[in-house]
């Protein structure tokens, strides 16, 4: 049901300002249930008041080799209603506990909460994954993890940057790191990052 965003908790009120159109937000899980938050561009109020929204999401998790240590990161895009235009990525830092914890919670492939906002309203939508695979994705981020060194977090940054600086808007990374770590793959991509190029 659409709500007034005056009944959201103050840190959330604030971040909705800075959102970008594109970005997730990771909220935390409840009993498992992982919760992230979007936000919708203006002329698309009335999806979200109907609630006619459908949610597909992707991961792609990655080893990359950079200034000598092996950083373990995990991209997860979710596109709207199957549409270029709605496309969100948010990227989990599997060497840091807590995206460790709130990725794989996302990753058990069970349900999970969009709180998907525009500048004045708000809903909590909840899905659930449609996913036939023979791999768990949560193997597969134990597995990067496991290859991990001990990085400091703005390594991290560096190169989930490096990543997402490969394409110019949401679409283009869709397809880029669909190439890099495809389903065929189990989600999984290896390589090394130089200081300018992959």
């Amino acid at each position: 049901m659409l709500e007034s965003n005056d009944r959201l908790p103050k840190n959330i009120k604030e971040m909705l300002p800075t959102l970008s159109y594109t970005q997730a937000v990771p909220l935390g899980s409840e009993n498992g249930t992982p919760f992230l938050m979007i936000k919708l561009s203006k002329g698309n109020e009335e999806a979200l008041g109907e609630g006619g929204i459908a949610c597909e999401f992707r991961a792609s998790i990655f080893n990359i080799n950079f200034k000598n240590e092996n950083v373990a990161l995990c991209f997860v895009q979710f596109r709207l209603n199957g549409s270029d235009k709605h496309i969100y990525t948010v990227n989990y830092d599997l060497h840091n506990e807590k995206h460790y914890s709130d990725c794989s919670d996302l990753l058990a492939m069970n349900k999970y909460t969009l709180l998907i906002a525009t500048d004045e309203a708000h809903d909590f939508i909840e899905f659930t994954p449609v996913f036939k695979a023979d791999f768990n994705p949560q193997a597969m981020i134990h597995g990067a993890k496991t290859l991990a060194s001990n990085y400091e977090p703005g390594l991290f940054m560096e190169v989930a940057h490096a990543i997402t600086s490969q394409a110019s808007t949401p679409t283009g990374l869709w397809k880029i790191l669909e190439e890099m770590a495809p389903f065929s793959k189990s989600w999984y991509g290896a390589m090394q990052l130089g200081a300018t190029e992959l």
